[in-house]
């Protein structure tokens, strides 16, 4: 009886190693990914629509059993703050240890970019302007300088203007966005204006004041928020009765029955169903659908890329990237360049009743 239950309990032993053994051959390698977003602050509505679009697209493949390996989420609130954006990114290389970043805005792609090409992290930035290209690490998925500015002179060209008020903030990419449009302008005929203002500036009545009495038919502005209601209320208040159209900016404002009637140049928006399915109906959506494109692209790369690790380095991921230069999504159809930069067709939307909505010429 010894000896029976003796061969017995070492039968028992060994199916539990056996199935130990398997348990440990099925767990996933796990593919980190950080990503940075402003979710407090003037900001916080776009930042939450970006972290829910992208957390829906890393738990769609997280549900498939056939990846091979799992993907892991890390959110962190830069609160579009440099000095937060910074510590952020500290952490995620060393005490996190990424395989990816993910930084949103310019301000956030300015410090992340380099710190990825210093650690060899693959980054994914969002954002208007080149500083998230700085070496063969970094990627950025969103409406270019070019595209943005090409757009702008389809727009006046439509509109039959022939002079402009441009009134650009100092943040951001608004250099890269001026200079070269007033090259396009030029050529086009078209005459402007150009006026300047600093972050935290509050008074725009002498200037709204200026434009108001200008020879100008229409007024392009570049802003972030708070600025830009600030400044569009001094347009209500004026009854600035001119064309008015905003450099990709109006998707950030959490007011839009005050710009009513005004146009947004840039990106694609978000269709309703997706709003629906990210838990988005109802709230502002801007630019999340290219969070969830570049979640499923990188995870692709990760799945498909070929390595001779257990996990794919930033070099081969990089690689496979590169040599998969047409990907499609949600925005629709995209081409990847050599330095990085995805490519996609920009939109013009209008608000109307409260929403922003396709425009057609």
């Amino acid at each position: 009886m010894k000896k029976l239950l003796s061969i017995l309990c070492m039968v028992l032993a060994l199916a539990a190693c056996g199935k130990k053994e398997e348990n440990q051959n099925n767990v996933k390698l796990t593919v980190k990914i950080g990503a940075s977003f402003p979710l407090s602050g003037n900001m916080a509505s776009i930042g939450n629509a970006a972290q829910k679009a992208l957390s829906a697209a890393i738990d769609e493949v997280n549900k498939n059993p056939d990846n091979k390996y799992f993907y892991q989420l890390i959110v962190e609130n830069d609160q579009m703050d440099p000095r937060q954006i910074n510590s952020v990114a500290s952490k995620f290389i060393y005490q996190d240890q990424v395989n990816v970043m993910f930084s949103y805005f310019s301000i956030a792609n300015r410090i992340m970019a380099p710190l990825a090409a210093q650690n060899q992290i693959i980054n994914f930035s969002f954002g208007f302007g080149n500083d998230g290209l700085q070496s063969k690490y970094n990627f950025q998925n969103f409406l270019t300088v070019e595209a943005e500015n090409q757009a702008v002179i389809k727009f006046f060209k439509a509109k039959k203007i022939k002079n402009v008020d441009l009134v650009y903030q100092n943040i951001g990419a608004a250099d890269e966005f001026l200079n070269p449009l007033l090259v396009l302008l030029k050529q086009e005929g078209i005459a402007y204006n150009v006026h300047r203002f600093n972050k935290n500036e509050r008074d725009f009545s002498i200037l709204v004041s200026k434009i108001k009495n200008s020879s100008s038919q229409a007024v392009l502005v570049y802003a972030f928020e708070p600025e830009a209601d600030i400044l569009t209320k001094e347009f209500r208040q004026q009854s600035l009765s001119k064309i008015v159209a905003y450099n990709d900016g109006l998707p950030m404002t959490n007011d839009y029955d005050l710009y009513e009637g005004y146009y947004n140049i840039g990106s694609v928006l978000t269709p309703e169903q997706y709003k629906m399915l990210w838990g988005l109906k109802g709230q502002n959506a801007a630019y999340a659908t290219y969070l969830y494109d570049s979640g499923k692209i990188i995870v692709d790369a990760y799945e498909h890329a070929p390595t001779t690790h257990k996990v794919p380095t930033a070099d081969e991921i990089s690689d496979y990237l590169h040599a998969h230069e047409v990907y499609s999504g949600v925005v629709n159809s995209y081409k990847l360049d050599a330095k990085g930069q995805f490519h996609s067709a920009g939109q013009t939307t209008i608000i109307k009743n409260g929403q922003l909505t396709v425009y057609g010429d």
